[in-house]
């Protein structure tokens, strides 16, 4: 599966993402806060959110070097959202190294994932693209208030499933849409084909958070094992398996502590309830895809190998295991 997916690859999208530069390009830039970044979460990664912008340009046939800042700067916030979320969870490793909070120290943390996001608005105001700055801007935005509001439904023991997606529309999708809305602006689309690519991208990002919901119960994953357990936050798993087990959900809203309480109970039945719905999500986007490329004005013959990639990439997760 996955050497399709690269074989599907246009090579000037392999180029361009392989050149792609994350270093902080602010001379104002701190070394020691720059050294830090490329330690910790700057490291390795799959580079899916570069690699989406590349791919959703392609398809639209525009140029993927008038891409680079737009697809640097994704990465850029979705790295500085990892800087703070590794605070915030109490993490110890990420990708396989010290996490950025273990190699620094929260407050370092904090303070280089800040200069990231500053450092992302001031290159893209220099490419003069005020939509794209707004749109990024709404980004960061959104992933503000999901931390938020999955901070205070932790805090309040309150769950529900329209919160548990709210906060992967904000915390993933968010990003996911990014990727595709940008190149969907540069192409000058009318305003609701936009919408359709924004479509494209949020049921594409609540289906990547779904199933890495399940990568949480799984001993072949780089995270934290049961990270989320050990903070007292409720995923889609969790709260699919609270939702089977009645007893020990009232023991929980009661105070009880989750992973003190936590057994493989109906644990298989949630993780695939939630695999059913990541599957939803992702023929979602797929029929988001045929509306978008047929109200884009890209010749058929085009349309047939440039979207190849991004029917791999939905038929990927839909095979990913645990």
């Amino acid at each position: 599966m996955l050497q399709t997916f690269i074989e599907s690859l246009p090579p000037e999208v392999l180029s361009t993402l392989s050149d792609l530069n994350l270093d902080i390009k602010s001379p104002d830039c701190n070394a020691k806060i720059n050294q830090l970044l490329k330690n910790s979460v700057l490291v390795g990664g799959k580079r899916l959110r570069p690699l989406l912008t590349f791919i959703m340009g392609h398809l639209l046939e525009i140029d993927s070097k008038k891409l680079i800042p737009y697809a640097r700067s994704v990465e850029l916030v979705h790295a500085a959202s990892l800087s703070h979320d590794d605070v915030i969870d109490n993490a110890t490793t990420r990708r396989g190294v010290p996490s950025i909070n273990i190699q620094g120290d929260n407050k370092m943390a904090v303070l280089a994932g800040d200069f990231l996001l500053a450092d992302v608005i001031v290159d893209l105001c220099q490419n003069g693209k005020l939509e794209l700055v707004q749109e990024m801007a709404q980004v960061i935005q959104a992933l503000a208030e999901g931390e938020w509001i999955q901070h205070e439904a932790s805090k309040n023991k309150a769950y529900s499933r329209e919160i548990i997606e709210e906060i992967a529309i904000k915390k993933t999708a968010s990003v996911m849409s990014y990727c595709c809305v940008a190149p969907s602006i540069l192409k000058n689309l009318p305003a609701g084909v936009i919408e359709v690519a924004r479509e494209f991208g949020c049921n594409l990002g609540i289906a990547f958070q779904l199933i890495d919901d399940t990568l949480d119960f799984s001993n072949h994953s780089n995270k934290d094992m049961l990270l989320d357990l050990d903070n007292g936050v409720v995923n889609s798993v969790v709260f699919e398996w609270l939702e089977h087990n009645p007893n020990l959900k009232k023991r929980f809203e009661d105070g009880g502590d989750l992973r003190e309480i936590f057994t493989t109970d109906h644990l298989d039945e949630s993780i695939q309830k939630v695999r059913a719905k990541a599957l939803s999500h992702l023929e979602r986007a797929k029929e988001a895809l045929s509306v978008l490329i047929s109200e884009s004005e890209i010749s058929a013959e085009h349309a047939e190998e440039a979207k190849k990639p991004l029917l791999n990439i939905l038929s990927f997760l839909a095979n990913r295991e645990i």
